[in-house]
């Protein structure tokens, strides 16, 4: 019997790649006795002209089923409605728009698709429920399932924690990051801030009137992010918004002690296996980072919680979600 074909639909290559990091290592755990797969980028960007020349000239190669990988939702207008899934990672960017650009992007990366696919999924709970609100379609007809952790990652040893002047590694520069209000919450403790992702000039003017010794590194590839968190000895990822955070288990399986937010979905990510702060309070991020400076038995216990913490999220065990689902596709697309 013919192995049924899943072509992977990504956006065009940048400097941003979780989501296709993530993808390439569930293709790389699919049961290859099963299933053939590959990979297809759209030709252009993301702006509305790039959109528009996506729509226009993109050529899907053959195959049984599409996986709009994430970003691109508006390309299942150009792909079969009964053998394309597609995965929403979040909806950040209708809570940071408003008005007529609000109802483009709704219309272009939510609306029409929701219509026409029967198969859809997201990273966590959180933002299936927020599907729900924000469209009409029912939080039960879109399928849960997490994203995996990177395999390269697993199995480090545990670096020795410098408690006289650790190194901080925080990872993005959006405004749901969080950055500025952990600048506050760092300033005057002896640390080095390791910095992942472009800074804007009044960050870079914070930084400086902080007197935080700091470093700020861009578009890392596996090989060098795997560096950084060999190099940590903290990662504060306390965000505002997220889909999921999957640098919250990266740094577990690196062994890393984890500073997150108490918010949905990084602290069902991070289990019991994190310093759960306010990201909204800059005091109460400071005393998480300080209780993780100061106290070596918790980071014993963080680092044993950690290891358990992500089994959850081995590439097989998530792969094998999709296999799942890619059998309920091929299986009804034939009937």
């Amino acid at each position: 019997m013919k192995k049924p074909r899943v072509i992977f639909v990504e956006r065009k290559a940048s400097g941003a790649v979780s989501v296709e990091r993530v993808f390439r290592q569930i293709a790389q755990d699919l049961p290859s006795e099963s299933f053939d797969v590959d990979f297809q980028q759209v030709p252009y960007g993301n702006g509305i002209v790039a959109i528009l020349k996506n729509l226009l000239f993109f050529r899907p190669k053959p195959a049984d089923i599409y996986h709009i990988t994430g970003d691109v939702q508006y390309i299942s207008l150009r792909l079969p409605g009964k053998r394309t899934v597609m995965t929403i990672h979040d909806i950040i960017s209708l809570h940071q728009r408003s008005g007529l650009r609000r109802y483009i992007i709704k219309k272009l990366y939510s609306d029409l698709q929701f219509r026409r696919l029967r198969f859809m999924t997201t990273i966590s709970n959180k933002v299936r429920d927020e599907i729900a609100v924000e469209t009409r379609v029912s939080a039960d007809s879109v399928r849960v399932i997490p994203n995996p952790l990177i395999g390269e990652l697993i199995g480090n040893d545990r670096k020795p924690f410098n408690a006289a002047c650790p190194v901080i590694l925080h990872i993005g520069t959006a405004k749901n990051k969080n950055l500025d209000r952990l600048i506050d919450a760092i300033a005057g403790i002896d640390c080095k801030l390791r910095i992942v992702g472009r800074l804007d000039k009044a960050i870079i003017r914070k930084l400086e009137l902080s007197s935080i010794i700091y470093e700020n590194v861009c578009e890392l590839d596996d090989v060098q992010m795997k560096q950084e968190y060999l190099n940590a000895d903290i990662m504060a990822f306390c965000s505002t918004y997220e889909g999921f955070g999957l640098p919250i288990i990266e740094a577990q399986a690196m062994r890393v002690p984890v500073v997150t937010s108490d918010l949905a979905p990084m602290n069902s990510v991070a289990g019991d296996a994190a310093v759960l702060v306010d990201p909204f309070d800059p005091a109460d991020i400071r005393a998480g980072i300080l209780s993780v400076i100061r106290d070596s038995s918790l980071r014993d216990d963080l680092d044993r919680r950690g290891l358990e913490n992500i089994k959850r999220f081995e590439g097989s065990a998530i792969a094998a979600q999709y296999a799942e689902l890619y059998r309920q596709v091929s299986g009804e697309s034939n009937s």
